[in-house]
């Protein structure tokens, strides 16, 4: 399997909860929500790999996709 920014993006999601695991606060997401993630991304990036073959394409496009959800997140978050 190839490198690419989803990938990336998956295993420093996953490092987080993991890491989250021994704290005393709150869990930051359930099990159902972080399995849902893990299944949405692994299949945007296989989206991603099928339309293009250019694996630096992939990666210019991958990193728009990041920058556009978090852009639209924290614009969602202040409103």
């Amino acid at each position: 399997m190839k490198l690419t920014p989803l990938n990336i993006a998956l295993a420093c999601v996953l490092v987080w909860v993991v890491s989250e695991w021994g704290s005393e606060q709150e869990q930051i997401m359930s099990w159902a929500w972080l399995l849902a993630l893990t299944i949405f991304l692994a299949l945007i990036d296989l989206g991603f790999r099928l339309f293009f073959k250019d694996l630096k394409r992939i990666w210019i496009l991958q990193i728009g996709f990041i920058l556009l959800v978090g852009i639209l997140m924290v614009i969602l978050k202040i409103q």
